[in-house]
């Protein structure tokens, strides 16, 4: 095994380990190559957990809706993305915005140069979804906004630790964060939904110095596509 996917094993058996988590049958073969494209991403999991949401909030989410949530963040994955400080606070629009842009650009590229029989509408469509996934919009974007939203509280307990513990961010500002994440949903079920993820997650922070959570090695794991999909490790 590779010294990733020997990470990733660590701890596989433990309670809450992701392994598997993200198994679902119905992915695409454009979703299984973004996957393998955004393969070894930190926030792998959180775009796959992404993806999970917007199924349950749309019901009968469409194929650009679920394809933009797995590569709404895909820019974080390549070096020269735009870059914050923690004092211009969690909502500065110049960040969110260029992010968002730079995204849009590089899933637009990417399905382009993989098929380019692929429909300008489908494109065009997942590119509105990704510049849109920060602020939301029409209800197919506040569906986008809101599974981000979720899927920050629902798979990044590792980050917030990890920040938390690195003194990149004291106990109070993580709660800033988690706080305008939570209070950003504009989908009432969404925000009913969040509540309770929001209060698991404060408590995970609040704890933070005496956690068993491991950031080294849930970082492994939420990077790894074939451990979150359950698949057989080779190598």
């Amino acid at each position: 095994m590779t010294s990733s996917i020997q990470a990733a094993c660590h701890l596989s058996h433990e309670e809450g380990s992701p392994r598997g988590r993200y198994a679902d049958p119905t992915f695409s073969e454009l979703e299984l190559a973004a996957l393998d494209w955004l393969d070894g991403f930190y926030q792998l999991e959180h775009l796959l957990s992404a993806r999970k949401w917007v199924i349950r909030l749309a019901g009968n989410a469409s194929e650009e809706l679920r394809f933009a949530a797995l590569t709404h963040d895909a820019e974080r994955f390549f070096p020269g993305g735009p870059s914050d400080k923690p004092q211009n606070g969690f909502d500065n629009p110049d960040y969110l915005f260029e992010h968002s842009k730079r995204s849009a650009d590089i899933v637009e590229e990417w399905l382009r140069q993989r098929d380019p029989q692929l429909p300008d509408r489908f494109i065009e469509r997942v590119r509105a979804l990704i510049l849109r996934h920060e602020i939301g919009g029409n209800p197919e974007e506040d569906i986008m906004q809101a599974a981000d939203s979720l899927a920050f509280l629902d798979s990044f307990e590792w980050l917030i630790v990890s920040w938390i513990q690195d003194g990149h961010y004291s106990f109070e500002r993580v709660c800033e964060k988690l706080d305008w994440m939570t209070t950003r949903i504009r989908i009432q079920e969404a925000l009913q939904l969040a509540l309770p993820i929001y209060a698991r997650i404060v408590a995970v922070a609040r704890a933070a110095g005496k956690t068993d959570i491991n950031p080294a090695n849930r970082r492994a794991q939420a990077a790894n596509r074939a451990f979150l999909l359950g698949e057989e490790f080779s190598g």
